[in-house]
C-alpha cells in the first residue's frame, strides 16, 4: 500500500501525537523526580524531628 505524501493531514496529525508524548513524558518524569526531592526532604526532615524530639 502506497501512502499518499501529497497530502499532509496524516503526517501534522503524527507530528501532533509526537508532541503530546514528547509533553506527557516530559511532565511525568518531573513528577517522578519531584517526588523523589520530597520523599528524600521529607525523610531528612522526619529524621531530624525525631532526633531532637528523642533527646
Amino acid at each position: 500500500m502506497l501512502d499518499d505524501w501529497d497530502d499532509d493531514t496524516d503526517y501534522h496529525r503524527a507530528v501532533g501525537c509526537t508532541w503530546l508524548m514528547i509533553a506527557v513524558a516530559v511532565i511525568c518524569s518531573l513528577a517522578v523526580v519531584g517526588l523523589g526531592v520530597v520523599a528524600v526532604f521529607g525523610t531528612d526532615f522526619f529524621l531530624d524531628m525525631t532526633e531532637a524530639l528523642g533527646q
